[in-house]
């Protein structure tokens, strides 16, 4: 996706109510000129529907006066407006409408504006980059000719981003020269214009390999970023990402993590201010269709009122008129037809309405899902490195108790941002589609020993008491999905620890029906936490919420619950609960489960099954990121592999051609030529090596196009140490048998 700087929009808009306010070759409509200046300072409140229903009215009165100018400004206004709130197809629409009206009118002011918002529609929403390409310079050439120079410089960072974007830093350098010559004489004050060239400068000096002026750029831009952090949140972001890279590629991975952390830091507010205002703009484009309806609605209104006052003043004269009486009746009542089945047109029409906003609401929920599947996948990217290298460096036994009390506090940090990804991709696949359960035969006595003994940590922390109590005459073996009751227990206790200290915990294993097929098992957890107050019992299982008033120092994401509700209702079950404010919480939830023969084998932990032995086994790992290289390595040696690194596939065909390896591990995604087409040219000379996938998307979501490519397996990053010696292990027995 296209990293430019959408922020600068506000900054192209600002001028154009002064255009209308100074133009000298047409008519100066005062009302027009309010109804859009209030637009304007709606939208730069981010009050997206009312600036949108002053451009309406904007919009409409300037086709009564058949004015072009401010038809062309009404229209990009509302273009620029939906285009904020992400709907493309209409800010398409309008934006174009605009370009139109423009090319009328003597001005040609705004003609580089829309063509720059054009060019950034293009590029977002369906990546058309010659498109955006051609718009932006057109943009630039027109900027240049009658725009101020401060604004035309903002047209002329757009494009030279773009091109760095793509990678296309020849292309980029001319117009790069042409920004330097022009900043001697734009204001000190426009101080984002300036981050925006100090950070383009650095990229192109650390593409060119200049580290001392990259450097010195990426302060220059660091400065103004924090004294400007409010207008471009996402500022930071790339500055870290792209300063990060060049370390890494320089090979100085001590900046390089520490620039990632912040850049971690930093997405993580960009994430949340994404996720509050992806859930505004569904509430504004809701409103939005809803006022257009409500606009259409009133014309068609005023046309029909407009009709039944024609037809009383016919009826009117018919009355009058006796000798035609009978014909006026008639009339009348022909009439009367016509107005019946018009309404009929009409509600027809309002159907198709609510089936198209259906259609819409349907869409933006798919929007939600990927946003929020890609967010987590390239979160959990970095997080590898952070959990990979903490926990290798906690196994080393030559570090200080100080070293090692850091390092545990780094890990927990990273183990609970993977966690807080896994949750929010967790709702995400909940929502959007079916969850098949996968029952074998377990023992509920040693699942529910084991979740207790994982949070024996935390739970000292608070200095709270863990109790188990489990009825005995529960079947030894029940089949179940137990993945998943150990994932809504496991957020139970926790929901239960966070809320409790110097209290106590109880999981309560209970036994209310038993015949010869099936078992019907109460699992509760109770506390002596804060309890919920009786004001916000009915909303702790929607998602985001939390217990609590709104100073309090809350901790966690409020998806608990959520997803302990949803689960339960895939296994046809109900969360419930019973709460006193400063007592106490009880959560129960009743599952039927089928007994299993006492001979069937109990799942167990796949780390109790596994040797302690090494695997003397030769590697060959294809990996790009230099941290993930590093800690894929180390994990290897310490199961007993030596591993030799690929930077990508079109490398590992070579090495693969020169030596013999015992396995394969293949990165999904890599520049050069990616982990899919290396597995597929491999197959072609060797079909036996087995090839396993690294990834850091969700493997249902890849796992069909690896099979059909030639992967054997497929592993989730973050890797650890006992999942990666399990899946070579098991892929070497196939292999040998």
């Amino acid at each position: 996706m296209l990293k430019k700087f959408t922020i600068f929009l506000w900054v192209w808009i600002t001028p154009l109510l002064s255009f209308s306010q100074n133009e000298q070759d047409f008519e100066k409509i005062d009302s027009l000129d309010m109804l859009l200046m209030t637009s304007q300072n709606l939208r730069v409140k981010n009050n997206m529907y009312e600036a949108l229903e002053f451009a309406f009215k904007a919009t409409t009165y300037a086709h009564e006066l058949n004015h072009n100018h401010y038809l062309s400004h009404s229209y990009f206004m509302m273009g620029t407006i939906q285009y904020e709130i992400l709907d493309y197809e209409n800010a398409k629409t309008h934006l174009l409408k605009s370009l139109e009206y423009s090319q009328k009118t003597k001005s040609k002011k705004l003609l580089p504006y829309i063509l720059q918002s054009l060019a950034n529609i293009y590029y977002d929403d369906n990546q058309d980059f010659e498109n955006a390409l051609i718009y932006y310079k057109k943009g630039v050439e027109l900027g240049k000719k009658i725009n101020p120079t401060n604004n035309y410089q903002i047209a002329l960072h757009n494009l030279i981003w773009t091109y760095m974007d793509l990678d296309r830093y020849q292309d980029a350098a001319p117009y790069l020269r042409e920004a330097d010559s022009i900043d001697t004489v734009i204001p000190d004050s426009i101080q984002m214009g300036k981050s925006s060239l100090y950070l383009l400068r650095a990229r192109n000096y650390a593409h060119a390999g200049d580290i001392r002026s990259a450097e010195e750029n990426f302060e220059k831009t660091l400065k103004i970023l924090d004294d400007e952090e409010k207008y471009w949140l996402k500022g930071k972001s790339y500055f870290y990402q792209y300063r990060s890279q060049m370390y890494q590629d320089i090979g100085d991975y001590s900046k390089a993590i520490a620039d990632l952390k912040k850049l971690r830091e930093s997405d993580q507010k960009v994430f949340e201010n994404a996720r509050l205002k992806n859930e505004e703009i569904t509430k504004i484009r809701f409103k939005v269709d809803e006022y257009e309806r409500r606009l259409e609605a009133s014309e068609r209104e005023k046309v029909l009122l407009q009709n039944i006052q024609k037809n009383n003043k016919i009826i009117i004269y018919f009355s009058l008129a006796s000798l035609i009486l009978s014909i006026g009746v008639v009339f009348f009542y022909y009439r009367g037809y016509l107005s019946k089945k018009k309404s009929s047109e009409i509600l027809a029409s309002k159907n198709l309405e609510l089936r198209d906003a259906k259609m819409q609401a349907e869409k933006l929920s798919k929007i939600k899902s990927q946003f929020i599947s890609t967010i987590s996948h390239e979160l959990r990217t970095p997080l590898y490195g952070v959990i990979g290298i903490s926990s290798l460096l906690l196994e080393n036994e030559k570090k200080s108790k100080s070293d090692k009390e850091l390092l545990t506090s780094l890990k927990f940090s990273a183990d609970y941002l993977l966690n807080l990804v896994n949750k929010v991709l967790k709702i995400s696949k909940i929502d959007s589609e079916k969850t098949d359960l996968i029952k074998t035969p377990t023992s509920l006595l040693s699942l529910s020993k084991n979740i207790l003994q994982s949070f024996e940590y935390p739970s000292s922390q608070k200095k709270n008491e863990l109790v188990l109590e489990y009825n005995h005459n529960i079947p030894p073996l029940l089949r179940i999905d137990h993945l998943r009751v150990s994932e809504i227990l496991i957020n139970l206790i926790g929901n239960a620890i966070k809320f409790t200290e110097k209290g106590k915990i109880w999981l309560r294993v209970q036994l209310r029906s038993l015949d010869a097929k099936k078992a019907r098992v109460r699992f509760e957890v109770e506390d002596t936490g804060i309890g919920i107050p009786e004001d916000q019992k009915e909303h702790i299982f929607e998602e985001f919420s939390q217990v609590g008033s709104v100073y309090d120092n809350k901790q966690g994401t409020g998806l608990g619950l959520s997803i302990v509700k949803n689960l339960l209702q895939t296994m046809d079950s109900k969360i419930q609960f019973e709460s006193s404010k400063n007592v106490g919480s009880k959560f129960y939830f009743d599952l039927d489960l089928n007994i299993c023969d006492q001979t069937t084998n109990i799942i167990r932990d796949p780390s109790q099954s596994e040797s302690i032995n090494p695997l003397n086994s030769k590697v060959l790992l294809a990996e790009d990121n230099k941290i993930n290289q590093l800690v894929t390595k180390k994990l290897l040696n310490k199961i007993g592999c030596d591993c030799t690194i690929a930077e990508n596939g079109s490398e590992a065909i070579e090495i693969l051609k020169k030596e013999k390896f015992d396995l394969i591990l293949m990165d999904i995604n890599m520049p050069v030529l990616d982990g899919m087409q290396a597995t597929i040219e491999i197959r072609k000379f060797d079909s036996e090596i087995p090839i396993i996938a690294l990834t850091a998307s969700e493997l249902s979501e890849v796992e069909e196009d690896c099979r059909k490519a030639g992967m054997n397996d497929l592993i989730n990053k973050p890797l650890n140490k006992v999942d990666l010696r399990k899946a070579i292990r098991q892929n070497l027995i196939k292999k040998d048998s």
